[in-house]
């Protein structure tokens, strides 16, 4: 997959029910917002092709990874999701996240992130591939994985 700049970028609103009695972002609402930011860009990503009854690929989240970096505290503007995908399997595929103050190159990170999708027959209950057609949008929006401070040996 070729190295990019974070080439999709979500503006995920902030709710006041997001901070916690410490006055920032509470850590489990940046699940949230990267959910937030996922749903809005897939959405976007997929709208040429046929997809699930949703308007997306059938989609599980297989594992969810996130570095805290700095407090967020509650502001009226949104925060600033990067979003792209970082690995393409068989049936899953790896995003990686930024969670920021601004689209600016040198914006704050609040958090970085990873989450592992898996394409899912509902009926079967089984992975499937990758569709063929969803390929080329996925590797679109490609780049580097992320980096995590505490990846295990042998990872990116």
């Amino acid at each position: 997959m070729a190295a990019s700049p974070r080439p999709y970028y979500v503006d995920v609103p902030l709710r006041w029910s997001d901070m916690d009695a410490l006055g920032h972002v509470n850590n489990v609402q940046f699940l949230r917002l990267l959910e937030e930011a996922r749903v809005i860009a897939f959405a976007q990503w997929f709208e040429s092709v046929e997809t699930g009854p949703d308007g997306r690929p059938p989609l599980l989240i297989a594992r969810a990874e996130i570095d805290y970096l700095r407090q967020l505290h509650w502001r009226k503007e949104p925060i600033v999701v990067a979003i792209w995908v970082s690995q393409l399997s068989g049936a899953s595929f790896d995003t990686s996240y930024e969670v920021r103050s601004s689209r600016e190159p040198d914006a704050e990170v609040y958090a970085s992130g990873e989450t592992t999708q898996v394409v899912f027959d509902m009926q079967t209950q089984r992975p499937v591939r990758i569709a063929a057609e969803h390929r080329p949008l996925l590797e679109k929006y490609s780049g580097e994985p992320v980096r995590m401070k505490r990846r295990p040996k042998g990872h990116a």
